[in-house]
């Protein structure tokens, strides 16, 4: 294959996967439902083009990505949801472009994950003005460790309502644990999909 035909190529891919990922992360404004596929799934476009054509390219799709998701859905998800995208994309990418193990590319993404959603937190409190992303985080904390404080309160003699706790010490505590296994769990489900898909695509390529 020559050059030309090999950037014609890699450009084509590169366009399609941004639009890909762009779709995938607007599907969370259809529905409530649609967030879960959106979180599984919107990363994996980037990942595979950095496994196949490297990080600029995975970046130049990244910024695409953002910019798509920008002028469609607005800043409120552009700049937080179409990050997330883009910031695991790339940290699962990289694993799969440099063969990573398994356990380290799981460890950067949710990195990635973390660094992502710190990042999401400051934005839309500092930057958007979204003034109660804070109290929403916070509720969503609460319904998140509600089933699990309750019988944990009852154990060690502490009040049983989840929101009071998420302002004492073990709360904290609690919400650090939650918040790491939520990013591994999202990491751990994104490089599943990810991995069977680019086995897919390159046993295509190869039949091609």
């Amino acid at each position: 294959m020559n050059s030309s035909v090999q950037k014609t190529k890699y450009l084509t891919e590169a366009a399609a996967a941004p639009a890909i990922a762009a779709l995938l992360v607007l599907l969370k404004l259809v529905a409530p439902f649609f967030v879960f596929i959106t979180m599984l799934t919107s990363a994996v476009p980037i990942a595979v083009i950095c496994s196949f054509h490297g990080m600029k390219w995975g970046l130049g799709t990244s910024l695409a990505e953002i910019f798509l998701v920008n002028i469609i859905g607005g800043p409120e998800i552009g700049f937080t949801t179409a990050f997330y995208a883009a910031a695991l994309g790339m940290a699962m990418g990289y694993g799969f472009r440099h063969k990573l193990s398994f356990a380290k590319t799981l460890h950067l993404t949710a990195l990635a994950y973390v660094v992502e959603m710190s990042y999401k937190i400051a934005v839309s409190i500092y930057i958007l003005g979204i003034a109660d992303a804070l109290t929403s985080a916070i509720d969503r904390f609460v319904s998140m460790i509600q089933w699990i404080w309750k019988p944990l309160s009852f154990l060690f003699h502490l009040d049983p309502d989840p929101g009071k706790a998420a302002f004492t010490t073990s709360g904290m505590v609690m919400l650090g644990l939650v918040f790491i296994l939520n990013a591994y769990c999202y990491a751990y489900l994104n490089q599943e999909i990810g991995v069977e898909i680019l086995k897919r695509l390159k046993a295509g390529r190869r039949d091609s």
